[in-house]
């Protein structure tokens, strides 16, 4: 029987996990893979660190860590359009972890905002 902390992985997202920044300062994604996730919908709004409010509308809990500015879409990988256009993406803007009580097992959630802007274009290995 799984752990309570994947068992309710109920969701599948497509994530293009982040992978650094090319020569011209664009960010980069490694190729997109389908992960199991449970997508919870809300509408709040916070302040970041130059106290600017934006609006965080999706938290996800998963089974993997996450690197801040990988982008998602909820949605199974085999129903994923080519080219990748017209979708609502979302972007790992923080990742958190809370352990069990005896620090066994982790809970892993990350909250994501809305991207404007598309995918990027540079794909690497």
């Amino acid at each position: 029987m799984p752990s309570p902390e994947i068992s309710n992985l109920t969701d599948y997202a497509v994530l293009w996990e982040a992978a650094a920044l090319d020569d011209y300062g664009e960010p980069t994604v490694y190729y997109p893979i389908e992960i199991r996730v449970r997508w919870e919908e809300s509408y709040t709004e916070s302040a970041d660190s130059q106290n600017t409010t934006q609006s965080i509308s999706t938290t996800i809990f998963v089974d993997r860590e996450l690197a801040i500015g990988s982008i998602l879409w909820h949605g199974r990988l085999l129903e994923l359009p080519s080219p990748v256009t017209g979708l609502i993406l979302s972007s790992v803007t923080s990742y958190n972890t809370v352990p069990d009580i005896k620090g066994r097992v982790l809970q892993r959630t990350a909250t994501l905002t809305r991207l404007s802007e598309s995918l990027p274009l540079v794909v690497v290995d």
